[in-house]
């Protein structure tokens, strides 16, 4: 393990992938999906801090939630789909939602 513990986060990150979305997210998966955020293939991405935001991605074929890291370019978690960051927005897609919803990407 490195000094700052970089692989105990990139394990637990793998670990909730795979609890969460049954997918399995090594160094390729990692990089794809980072590949995404930085090009803004995504379905949805809200600041939680100044270096936190959540974003929901398109990744083999469902959408996963994950917390991404802008200050060290990572992927710190994956989230639960039903998680409370993106509840508005899930709510927003719903076909049973006003068409005035007012919640951006």
């Amino acid at each position: 393990m490195t000094v700052n513990g970089s692989v105990a986060r990139r394990e637990h990150m793998q670990q909730r992938a795979r609890e969460r979305f049954g997918v399995e997210i090594g160094k390729l998966a990692r990089r794809s999906l980072i590949r995404k955020v930085q090009s803004g293939e995504v379905h949805y991405a809200r600041k939680l801090s100044h270096s936190r935001t959540v974003i929901v991605a398109e990744y083999a074929g469902m959408e996963v939630t994950f917390i991404y890291c802008g200050r060290t370019k990572s992927i710190l978690t994956f989230l639960p789909a039903e998680a409370r960051e993106t509840a508005a927005w899930r709510e927003c897609r719903s076909p049973l939602w006003s068409l005035s919803c007012d919640i951006r990407p």
